[in-house]
C-alpha cells in the first residue's frame, strides 16, 4: 500500500474507527495510482492477520474456467495448495461453500464440520480450528472469488473483528472489480471485434514467451503464416460484408482445428497467425497446415451465394533464442513463395545456412552432395526402464555432420530435403543405419529396442514395409527390437494406417511420439495397432516425487495402462521427475539426466558400463 499503509501492520495501534478509514483511504490511493491487484491484496491479506487475534487469511479469485486461484496468503503453503488450482467437483470446506451459496459462512469448529470432512486433520495439524468466508463480488455482481479467515482458536469473530472482516472484504472485492474492469479494456484492445480473436499487437509477446519456454534442443514452436486467396476480388464484386463473412467463417474454421495450447491472431486485412506450441518437425507443421485448408475449402454459404475459399499458408519453425519478429518475418516470406506457386499452396520457410563467410549457399546440391558424400549420422538418446533403471532402448536420431559447420539437426535441412525429393533416400539410409547399429546394441544387450521415427510421407510409400523388412532381414535383426515412432497427426492418413497394421503383423512394434500435443485420443488410439504412448515432455511441469502435480500427464498414464498400453516419458531433467514417474509407474524415460543424444560409441559406453539410475 502507499505510505499511510505502513503503519498498518506495524507496532503502532491506532484505534479501531482510524485503522479502519486510514485502511480504506490507503488502498483508494493505491487503486486509483494502478498498483498491481496481488500487491493490493496481499497487504490486505497481511493487515487482516495482524489485526485479528491469532488468524491467518486468504483470499482467492475464480479464473474463466471456475478455477480457484489464490491471490494473497497468509495461510500455510500446504492450505494453500489444497485451495488453489481445485477442479469444483474437489471444493471443500467453508470458501467454496461461500461462493456456491454467494453469502457468507461461518464455521466455529472445522474438526466438527462436513465441510472440511476430506481436509479437517491437515487443518487441525496446523492449528487452524475455525473459519469465516465471504464471497467477494466482482463486475456485473458476479461471484468472482472470496476472503477466508482460519482462527487458531474454535470461535466466532467478535464485533470490532467482524468490522475489520467486512472492511477488507468489501476491499478486496473493489480491488478485483477494478482489475477486472481493467482487463476487459484490454482484452477489448488487443481483439478483433470481427472474428474475437486476438490482434496483432500482442502477437510479438506471446511468440517471445513461447519462445522462451521450449526446450533449447530442438525447434518446437512452428508459425503458420494464412492468408486468404483472392479477398480483394470477393469485396470488389460481392460487396464486403461478403469478405467479413468469408473472413469471420476462416477464423472460425483455423480455430477449430487447433489445440488449446495453440494461438491463432488476426494479423491483417485477409492474414492470419498460427503459433503451434510443441511442434517438433516440418511435417507435424504440414499436417496442422493441411488440415486448416482442407476446413476452409469447404463452401460458404452467404445469402444464397455459395463461396469456395482457398489459403495460402507459409510454415517456419523456431526454438529458444529464435527472435520473434524473425519467425514472423520467415513466415511472411514463406506465404509469398507459397502464392507463387498458385491458390491453395503451402511452402516452407528455408532458413539458408551461414558458413561463416556469409555466403548463399545452394542448400538442395548441398544436400545432395552431403547424401553423395555420406556425410549423415546417427545420434542415439537412450530410452530407460525406470522399474530396474537399465536402459531399455534408444532413440535414433539423424543428423548432418557437415565438414565446416559441425553437427546440424534435422530442423535445418528436412524441409530442403522434401521439397529436393532427397527425403526418401535420406530416410532409407536412417532406417538401414540405425538399425545396422542397433545390432551392436543387441549383442551387449539382447532386449535393446530401437525407437526410429517415422513421418506420414515416409509411411505412405508403397515400399516402406518392404525397406524396414529388408533391413532386418540384412541384419538379423529380430522385427521385435523395432520400435517405429509417429506423430498422432499421422494417424488420420488411411494408408499410413493400413501400412502400420502390416508392419505390427510382422513384429514391428508402434509408439505414438508426444502424445497429448495433437489431435487424437486414447479411445481412439486404443482401436489402431500401437502398443506404446510416449508423453509429451509438456506434462511433466509440476510433477512431484509422490507423483502429483501433473494432472493430465498422471491421466494420460493410468489410460494408457488401463489400455494395456505401455508408457514413455520424454524430457526428463531431475531426479524429482523420475521419482514421479516411477510413483506413476511409467514403464519407459528418456531425457537429459540420463544422457544428451549422441554417437554410437556413447551408447555403447553406457551398455557396456551396465548403468543405472
Amino acid at each position: 500500500m502507499g505510505d499511510i499503509a505502513i503503519n498498518l501492520v506495524g507496532d503502532a495501534e491506532p484505534d479501531h474507527t482510524d485503522w479502519l478509514l486510514q485502511l480504506r483511504a490507503s488502498v483508494a490511493v493505491d487503486i486509483a495510482e494502478g498498483r498491481q491487484v496481488d500487491m493490493v491484496l496481499s497487504d490486505l491479506a497481511t493487515a487482516i492477520t495482524k489485526r485479528i487475534h491469532r488468524c491467518s487469511a486468504a483470499i482467492l479469485t475464480l479464473e474463466s474456467n471456475d478455477t480457484p486461484k489464490v491471490r494473497a496468503s497468509t495461510t500455510p503453503p500446504e492450505i494453500d495448495r489444497l485451495m488453489h488450482g481445485a477442479q469444483r467437483r474437489n471444493w471443500f470446506g467453508s470458501w467454496s461453500a461461500a461462493i456456491t451459496r454467494q453469502s457468507e459462512v461461518v464455521v466455529s469448529e472445522i474438526a466438527a464440520s462436513s465441510l472440511y470432512r476430506e481436509h479437517s486433520a491437515r487443518f487441525v495439524e496446523h492449528g487452524l480450528l475455525a473459519a469465516r468466508a465471504k464471497a467477494l463480488r466482482g463486475r456485473h455482481n458476479l461471484v468472482a472469488g472470496a476472503l477466508i479467515v482460519y482462527l487458531q482458536d474454535p470461535r466466532v469473530l467478535d464485533d470490532h473483528e467482524l468490522d475489520i472482516f467486512d472492511e477488507v472484504s468489501d476491499l478486496a472485492a473493489l480491488a478485483i472489480r477494478r482489475d477486472q474492469h481493467i482487463r476487459e479494456y484490454l482484452d477489448r484492445i488487443r481483439h478483433d471485434p470481427l472474428t474475437g480473436l486476438e490482434n496483432r499487437d500482442g502477437l510479438e509477446d506471446h511468440l517471445r514467451a513461447a519462445l522462451a519456454a521450449s526446450p533449447a534442443d530442438q525447434p518446437t514452436i512452428g508459425l503458420l503464416f494464412v492468408d486468404i486467396d483472392d479477398l480483394t476480388l470477393v469485396n470488389d464484386s460481392l460487396g464486403h460484408t461478403v469478405g467479413d463473412t468469408v473472413i469471420a467463417t476462416t477464423a472460425a474454421r483455423i480455430r477449430d482445428q487447433l489445440m488449446r495450447s495453440d494461438t491463432v491472431v488476426r494479423f491483417g486485412g485477409d492474414e492470419f497467425i498460427v503459433v503451434l506450441e510443441g511442434i517438433q518437425s516440418v511435417t507435424d507443421a504440414r499436417s496442422v497446415a493441411e488440415r486448416i485448408r482442407r476446413a476452409i475449402g469447404e463452401p460458404i454459404d452467404v445469402s444464397g451465394t455459395t463461396l469456395s475459399t482457398t489459403v495460402s499458408i507459409g510454415i517456419t519453425l523456431g526454438r529458444r533464442g529464435t527472435p520473434a519478429l524473425q519467425l514472423i518475418d520467415e513466415g511472411h516470406a514463406a506465404v509469398v513463395r507459397a502464392k507463387q506457386d498458385g491458390r491453395g499452396s503451402t511452402a516452407v520457410h528455408d532458413r539458408v545456412l551461414d558458413t561463416g563467410a556469409g555466403e548463399r549457399m545452394d542448400r538442395e546440391q548441398l544436400l545432395r552432395q552431403a547424401v553423395s558424400d555420406d556425410e549423415f549420422v546417427v545420434f542415439w538418446q537412450p530410452k530407460v526402464n525406470l522399474s530396474t533403471g537399465k536402459i531399455a532402448g534408444a532413440e535414433a536420431l539423424v543428423r548432418w555432420e557437415h565438414p565446416t559447420l559441425g553437427i546440424v539437426g534435422p530442423d535445418q535441412f528436412i524441409a530442403t530435403a522434401e521439397r529436393a525429393g532427397l527425403i526418401d533416400k535420406l530416410s532409407d539410409w536412417v532406417l538401414n543405419q540405425a538399425i545396422y547399429e542397433a545390432k551392436s546394441m543387441t549383442q551387449v544387450r539382447p532386449d535393446f529396442s530401437v525407437a526410429i521415427n517415422l513421418s506420414a510421407t515416409q509411411l505412405a510409400r508403397k515400399d516402406i514395409h518392404d525397406v524396414i523388412t529388408s533391413a532386418l532381414d540384412a541384419n538379423s535383426l529380430p522385427a521385435e527390437n523395432v520400435i517405429i515412432e509417429l506423430t498422432e497427426s499421422i494417424l488420420a492418413n488411411k494408408s499410413v494406417v493400413e501400412c502400420l497394421h502390416e508392419l505390427k503383423r510382422g513384429g514391428v512394434r508402434i509408439a505414438i511420439d508426444d502424445f497429448g500435443t495433437g489431435y487424437s485420443s486414447l479411445a481412439y488410439v486404443q482401436q489402431l495397432p500401437v502398443g506404446i504412448v510416449k508423453v509429451d515432455r509438456a506434462f511433466l511441469e509440476g510433477l512431484q516425487p509422490d507423483g502429483t502435480g501433473a494432472p493430465i500427464l498422471s491421466a494420460a498414464v493410468a489410460m494408457a495402462q488401463a489400455l494395456n498400453m505401455s508408457t514413455t516419458v520424454e524430457g526428463i531433467e531431475t531426479a524429482e521427475q523420475l521419482s514421479g514417474l516411477r510413483t506413476l509407474k511409467v514403464d519407459w524415460g528418456q531425457g537429459y539426466f540420463f544422457a544428451e543424444p549422441g554417437p554410437k560409441e556413447a551408447l555403447l559406453r553406457q551398455l557396456n558400463d551396465d548403468a543405472s539410475w
